[in-house]
C-alpha cells in the first residue's frame, strides 16, 4: 500500500512553492517587519535597540522600516494583534523572539493562514487546494507520541 493511498493525498502540481518556503522567504520577513513597526511607533525603541532584541542587523531593521524587506505579505489583523502582545511580552523579557516567531507561524499554519498567503504568492496553487492543512493533521496523528518504537504508520491512520 503506497502512502499516498493510506494518506488519502492527491497529486499537487510540482512547481508549487512548498509552505517550508512561503514561511521563510514571505512570512517571516512579513513578521519581522511589523514587530520592528510595532517596536518603533509604539514603544519608541530606535533601531539599534530592535535590532538587539529581534537578533538582526541595525542595517535589516531600516530594511523592514522601509519596506526593502518583508513587503511581499499584509499579515491579517488576527496575527497583527497576536504580534503587538508579542512584542511585549519581548519587551518585558516574559518571551524570546524566537518562541514568539514559532507561536507567530504555528498561529499562521492553525488558522490556515498560511493557505491564504500561498494563494497570494505562488499562482499555480489551485483555489481549492488544502495539501499543507492535510499534512499538518496527518502530523498530528504521528508524531506527538513519544513512543513509536514498534508502531507503523497504519497505526496512526
Amino acid at each position: 500500500m503506497s502512502y499516498q493511498n493510506i494518506y488519502n493525498l492527491t497529486i499537487v502540481n510540482s512547481n508549487m512553492k512548498h509552505p517550508q518556503e512561503i514561511e521563510v522567504w514571505y512570512i517571516m520577513p512579513a513578521i519581522r517587519k511589523e514587530l520592528c513597526n510595532i517596536l518603533l511607533d509604539k514603544h519608541n525603541l530606535n533601531q539599534k535597540e530592535i535590532a538587539k532584541l529581534l537578533n538582526i542587523t541595525a542595517a535589516a531593521v531600516s530594511q523592514y522600516k522601509t519596506e526593502k524587506r518583508g513587503q511581499h505579505v499584509k499579515l491579517p489583523k488576527n496575527v497583527l494583534t497576536k504580534l503587538n502582545l508579542s512584542a511585549v511580552k519581548i519587551i518585558n523579557n516574559n518571551s524570546t523572539i524566537f518562541r514568539e516567531t514559532q507561536n507567530i507561524l504555528n498561529h499562521i499554519r492553525d488558522t490556515s493562514t498560511i493557505c491564504d498567503i500561498h494563494k497570494m504568492i505562488d499562482n499555480s496553487v489551485e483555489s481549492d487546494c488544502k495539501e499543507c492543512i492535510l499534512h499538518l493533521k496527518i502530523k498530528e496523528k504521528v508524531e506527538p507520541s513519544s513512543s513509536m518504537d514498534n508502531k507503523t504508520v497504519e497505526d496512526y491512520v
